[in-house]
């Protein structure tokens, strides 16, 4: 298709118009922000379309030309650039608005050169992810592929449920299923032969050592409801189950009986993965995500055990305890409970929720099989372990219906993004993550974290090339400061209320020594008249310290910080104990120490 002749880029700055990217990130992306129906309605509309051509695309060129597009290579022309996910390393035009799913924030470091490129080009970077109603922090997203990821997730997830009790020796009626991408479409060939392998099941049933067949689906937001759609389009095997009943459930394993015609699918909430720290304290939701770690884990023995097919579906950082860390994974199947068959993280939090996806994976090569006994991952599905999925573009396995949805929910925004000069809605401005040049003021934390991770990497490469043994030939002295050594978790109103500034002055009255390995700095607009307790986001810390003499003077320094906390009630700060989390090497506060870079004595603010 020939491009069409452009207006001179003077002529930009009067006109209204967007332009679509070809997407670069995979081979398999497919995905479109715009499908050529809505093109037709912004060109009827006035709005210049410029898309750059794509043979992968979903969508043909042709359709887009026909739909009022103009097919061109050159976006310089457009007011907003969108696309689905990131577009390649140096290929942002200057001073350009861009739309596209960026990854970065948690700094995820794979992607800070693209970020380090939009500031360095004064870029207007908006996220789709950060797209909420009203631009609330916690509201709902607007713009989002989620139960497209939910459905796809969990078509794969059946298949590879097939595959991995294959492996075991076991037919199933889950083999019958294919990938996801293999089918035209979700909403009838996908479902078609989803019911179709429900029928099997309640005819044949599924193999007395491996049931009953419990699915857990972890989360109940948009990813959540798409893999129930897929789960309950397998028919009436399907029954919905309280995390009540699980253990109900494992008194059946391996016997025979109804049970095994039927798949029992439980959803689970933040409730279940946790349980407050304080004895006999509630659950309640709003101080869970405010202060996470007042609470400590408990799924991977309520929930885990009874569990065939575990999908997680919700938000996680490195705040909140995981689903199920390798430890935990390592003792359940010590234990002889090898119930667990897969995971399907549709979610793809590589070492997050679920600590033993230690990789993504590809729609090419969607499966691997992890033993948390070497702690080792193979490709062979036939070896010990369990089954892992983390796909990172699952969306895309549904493309055409997925542009759809995703063009719909962005409609509302295209005309002042099309529109030179005008003012963007309260939404757009809050999913604005970088303009002329600097990290939007929401959005500035993504530097401290940024740091901290890098700090912790060349920690981790430093301590990668010391003996470990030498933590065992510790001299007295050495073995008085690890004993006087420890990481806090400092949650609150940090900065708002001079906390850590106190907490510091506390650790260095003392005598000891301490370095802040990680900093979430969560600010909060302010008038100045009102109190810190107003503000609803917090900040953290986490605070290694050390103190020479050993633990009772370490001891008598956390007393004073948590009673330091209980003074200034309006930062609402709470001080916790994180003893495991440098495994026994304090590098950065016992100088010379094992396993160390050194550590450093002194400590700047």
């Amino acid at each position: 298709i020939p491009e069409r002749l452009q207006p001179s880029c003077s002529a930009s700055t009067m006109r209204r118009s967007l332009g679509v990217l070809a997407e670069a990130y995979s081979k398999w992306e497919r995905r479109a922000p715009l499908t050529p129906s809505h093109v037709s309605r912004l060109v009827n509309s006035g709005v210049e379309v410029l898309v750059q051509p794509s043979s992968k695309r979903v969508f043909t060129d042709r359709e887009f030309a026909a739909a009022g597009a103009t097919i061109t290579r050159d976006l310089s022309g457009a007011n907003t650039i969108m696309g689905v996910k990131q577009p390649l390393n140096s290929s942002l035009l200057p001073g350009k608005n861009y739309l596209f799913f960026s990854h970065v924030i948690k700094a995820q470091p794979e992607n800070m050169p693209l970020l380090d490129e939009v500031l360095e080009k004064k870029v207007r970077l908006i996220d789709y992810e950060c797209i909420r109603e009203g631009g609330g922090g916690t509201t709902p997203r607007l713009v989002a592929f989620g139960e497209f990821a939910g459905m796809s997730g969990m078509v794969n997830g059946l298949r590879g449920l097939g595959l991995r009790l294959l492996s075991l020796g076991h037919s199933t009626p889950f083999l019958s299923i294919g990938p996801t991408h293999a089918y035209t479409d979700y909403s009838t060939d996908a479902r078609r032969a989803l019911r179709a392998a429900g029928e099997q099941v309640a005819r044949a049933g599924l193999p007395a050592e491996y049931s009953p067949l419990v699915v857990c689906v972890a989360g109940t937001g948009n990813v959540s409801r798409g893999a129930l759609d897929a789960l309950d389009s397998l028919g009436e095997v399907v029954e919905r189950v309280a995390p009540s009943e699980l253990a109900r459930l494992s008194a059946l394993a391996g016997t025979a009986g109804e049970h095994q015609h039927k798949v029992y699918v439980c959803v689970t909430g933040a409730q279940d993965f946790v349980r407050p720290a304080r004895p006999g304290a509630a659950f309640d939701r709003a101080e869970y995500y405010a202060n996470p770690e007042e609470y400590v884990p408990c799924f991977h023995e309520t929930i885990a055990p009874h569990v065939s097919l575990l999908v997680p579906t919700m938000y996680w950082d490195r705040r909140f305890p995981r689903l199920l860390s390798t430890d935990q994974l390592q003792s359940l199947r010590a234990s002889g409970n090898k119930r667990l068959l897969a995971v399907a993280d549709l979610t793809c939090d590589v070492d997050g929720a679920v600590e033993p996806l230690v990789r993504s994976t590809t729609i090419d090569e969607p499966f691997f099989v992890y033993d948390p006994a070497t702690r080792t991952e193979q490709a062979d599905l036939d070896g010990p372990g369990v089954l892992m999925l983390g796909v990172d573009i699952l969306p895309a396995e549904l493309p055409r219906e997925a542009s759809a949805h995703f063009a719909q929910a962005l409609l509302p925004f295209l005309d002042a993004l099309a529109t030179p000069g005008a003012p963007l809605s309260a939404e757009l401005s809050a999913a604005t993550i970088a303009e002329a040049g600097a990290l939007a003021p929401a959005y500035g934390y993504i530097g401290a974290l940024r740091e901290a991770r890098e700090r912790d990497e060349e920690s981790q490469r430093a301590l990668s090339g010391r003996d470990a043994a030498l933590r065992h030939h510790l001299s007295e002295a050495e073995a008085r400061a690890v004993a006087g050594s420890t990481v806090l978790r400092l949650n609150g109103h940090l900065f708002d209320s001079g906390l850590i500034n106190a907490a510091l002055d506390v650790v260095e009255a003392a005598g000891g020594r301490f370095d802040l390995l990680e900093v979430t700095v969560r600010p909060n607009e302010s008038t100045g008249r009102e109190p810190a307790s107003s503000l609803r986001q917090k900040s953290s810390a986490l605070m290694q310290l050390t103190l020479d003499a050993g633990r009772a003077p370490l001891d008598a320094v956390l007393s004073q910080l948590q009673a330091l906390a209980a003074r200034m009630p309006l930062a609402e700060a709470s001080v916790v104990e994180l003893p495991e989390h440098c495994g026994g090497v304090y590098d950065r506060t016992i100088p010379g120490s094992a396993g160390g870079g050194g550590g450093r004595s002194d400590h700047t603010r």
